[in-house]
C-alpha cells in the first residue's frame, strides 16, 4: 500500500529519511509522493497537530502551572512513520521525559478529512483547541459581517448548536469544536471529562478539554475540512446537521433541494456564476403556476380596493371615532367584502419568502462560491467590490458594490411598469411609493451581502422586469388592434 493512498491527509514529521520526510522551519513534514502541500502539521516542538494548513491547532496546558505548561509546549519530539495493509499512522515520541516518562502520541488516518489521535496525557494536563488569525474570514461590513463569525459549536443527532462561554459536559458521541463560514475542526469521543469554552474575542474562541482524573490516554477523532455536505456525511452523517442549522427542518429540506438543483446545473455548466443565474431562472420557471395564482389574487385585491376606496374616503372625511369605524364596517358589508380582504395580496409574499430564505441560506453557506468569478466579480463569496472608495463609510464599507446598484435600478424600473387599470391614480401612486421604499430597503440589505446571493436576486428581478415588459407590450398591441 503506497503512502499516497494511505495518507491523503498529509502529516508533518521529521525522522524518516528519503523523499517521504523532511524538516521545514522546525516542523516535521511527511510529504505526499506527489509533492502536494501538506494539510496536517504535527509540530516537532510540542508533538501536537495543526489543521487546515495551520489555521487551527491543539496545544498543551496545565491549569494553574505555567512552568509545566511551558515545558510541555517546548518538548522536542521524534517521529516514527508506519503503514500496513490495515492503514497508515504516525507516532511521535518526546526526546526528553516529562514527569519521569517520555510521552508518545499517535495519529491514524481514518478518512479523507478524519484522523484518530491517541494522546498520552501527563497527570493534571489538558489540551486546548484554538484558531489563529488565518481561520478568521476577511471582515465584511454591514449585514455581511454575520458571515465572518468564528464560533464554538456542538453537533449531534439534533443538529448544530452554538456553545456559550463556560464549562460544559458532553456525551461521548457528540462532535464539538470551532467553525467559520466554510471550514470546521471538530472532535468526538471525549467522555467523562468536561470542556471549558472561552470566548474572550468573538472571532477567537478557545475550547479546553479537561479529561477525568487518572486518564492517561485520550483517544479522539477529529474532522478538519470543509462545511460541505458530502465531506461532512462521509465523516459522520450527523455532521450534515451543520448546514442551514438556523432554519426549521422544512426550510432546511428546501435548501437541500435548491443545493441539489444548483449542483446539477453546475455539473453541466461548469461555472458557478452562470449556474446561479440559471438556478434563478429555473426557480422562477418552476414557480410560474404559483406566481400566476398570486397575480390573480393581487388583481382581485386591486379591483376591490378601487371599488371601496371612494366610499371609505367619504367616511374618513365625514365621521370620526367609533361612528367612523361602524360606517367603515357597513361599507364592507354592503359590498360583501371581508375587512381582511387585503390579506390575499400577501399570498405572493408567502410563496416567495420561504424560497427566498432557502436560496439565500444555501448560497450563503455554499463553499462552491468561494473564489468563483462572474463578469467583473472576482469572488462570489464576498461583495463584488467594483470600485474602492477614498474612505470607508459606516455600515457600507470601503468599496462601491455595483451589483446591488444594478439590482436596485432594475427594481425601480419594474415599479414604473407595475400598473393596473383597476387602480385609481391615487392608489397607483401609493403602490409605487411602497415599491420605491422596498427597493431602498433591499438596497441597504443587499449592499454588503456576498455577490453570489445578490446575483441570484438580481436575475430574479430582471426576469420579472422582462415579464412585465412583455405583458405591457401585448396589452398595447391588443388595445391598438
Amino acid at each position: 500500500m503506497s503512502l499516497r493512498r494511505g495518507l491523503p491527509m498529509l502529516f508533518m514529521a521529521c525522522v524518516v529519511t528519503g523523499a517521504l520526510a523532511e524538516e521545514h522551519g522546525g516542523r516535521m513534514v511527511i510529504e505526499d509522493l506527489a509533492g502536494a502541500e501538506p494539510g496536517i502539521v504535527v509540530e516537532r516542538i510540542g508533538g501536537l497537530p495543526r489543521m487546515l494548513d495551520g489555521q487551527v491547532g491543539i496545544r498543551w496546558t496545565v491549569p494553574g502551572d505555567l512552568a509545566a505548561t511551558t515545558k510541555l509546549r517546548e518538548l522536542d519530539y521524534e517521529i516514527v512513520v508506519a503503514e500496513s495493509d490495515a492503514g497508515s499512522w504516525v507516532t511521535v515520541r518526546s526526546r526528553e521525559p516529562f514527569a519521569g516518562r517520555r510521552l508518545t502520541q499517535r495519529y491514524t488516518r481514518i478518512g479523507e478529512h478524519v484522523v484518530e489521535m491517541q494522546l498520552e496525557l501527563p497527570a493534571g494536563s489538558s489540551i486546548e483547541l484554538t484558531a489563529n488569525a488565518a481561520f478568521i474570514p476577511d471582515p465584511m461590513p454591514g449585514f455581511g459581517a454575520a458571515y465572518g463569525a468564528v464560533r464554538p459549536v456542538t453537533v449531534d443527532d439534533e443538529g448544530q448548536r452554538d456553545l456559550e462561554s463556560g464549562p460544559a459536559t458532553l456525551d461521548e458521541f457528540v462532535w464539538f469544536g470551532i467553525r467559520n463560514r466554510f471550514s470546521a475542526v471538530l472532535l468526538t469521543g471525549f467522555s467523562g471529562g468536561r470542556i471549558d469554552v472561552m470566548i474572550d474575542r468573538s472571532d477567537r474562541p478557545r475550547v479546553t478539554l479537561i479529561p477525568p482524573a487518572g486518564v492517561g490516554i485520550l483517544t479522539l477523532r477529529w474532522y478538519a475540512g470543509p462545511v460541505e455536505r458530502d465531506s461532512l456525511r462521509a465523516a459522520d452523517p450527523r455532521l450534515a446537521g451543520m448546514l442551514f442549522a438556523a432554519l426549521w427542518d422544512w426550510l432546511r429540506w428546501l435548501c437541500f433541494g435548491l443545493l441539489w438543483l444548483l449542483t446539477a446545473i453546475d455539473n453541466v455548466v461548469g461555472h458557478i456564476g452562470g449556474s446561479i443565474v440559471l438556478l434563478s431562472l429555473s426557480v422562477k420557471l418552476l414557480m410560474t403556476p404559483l406566481t400566476w395564482l398570486a397575480d390573480r389574487l393581487q388583481a382581485s385585491v386591486n379591483r376591490t380596493q378601487a371599488l371601496l376606496q371612494p366610499k371609505l374616503d367619504e367616511v374618513r372625511r365625514n365621521y370620526y371615532g367609533e361612528e367612523a369605524h361602524e360606517r367603515t364596517l357597513a361599507v364592507y358589508r354592503e359590498q360583501g367584502v371581508s375587512p381582511l380582504y387585503t390579506l390575499k395580496s400577501l399570498v405572493g409574499f408567502g410563496i416567495q419568502i420561504p424560497v427566498f430564505i432557502a436560496a439565500f441560506d444555501m448560497l450563503g453557506e455554499n463553499i462552491a462560491l468561494q473564489g468563483g468569478s462572474f463578469l467583473w466579480i472576482e469572488d462570489l463569496a464576498v461583495p463584488d467590490r467594483w470600485l474602492a472608495l477614498p474612505l470607508a463609510l459606516p455600515f457600507f464599507g470601503a468599496y462601491l458594490n455595483l451589483l446591488p446598484c444594478l439590482m436596485t435600478g432594475v427594481t425601480l424600473l419594474t415599479s414604473r411598469l407595475q400598473t393596473d387599470p383597476d387602480l385609481t391614480p391615487a392608489l397607483l401612486v401609493a403602490q409605487q411609493k411602497r415599491l420605491y421604499w422596498m427597493a431602498g430597503a433591499f438596497f441597504i440589505l443587499f449592499f454588503t451581502f456576498p455577490a453570489g446571493m445578490v446575483l441570484y436576486w438580481t436575475t430574479n428581478n430582471v426576469v420579472h422586469l422582462v415579464r412585465l415588459g412583455v405583458r405591457a407590450a401585448l396589452e398595447r398591441r391588443r388595445d391598438a388592434g
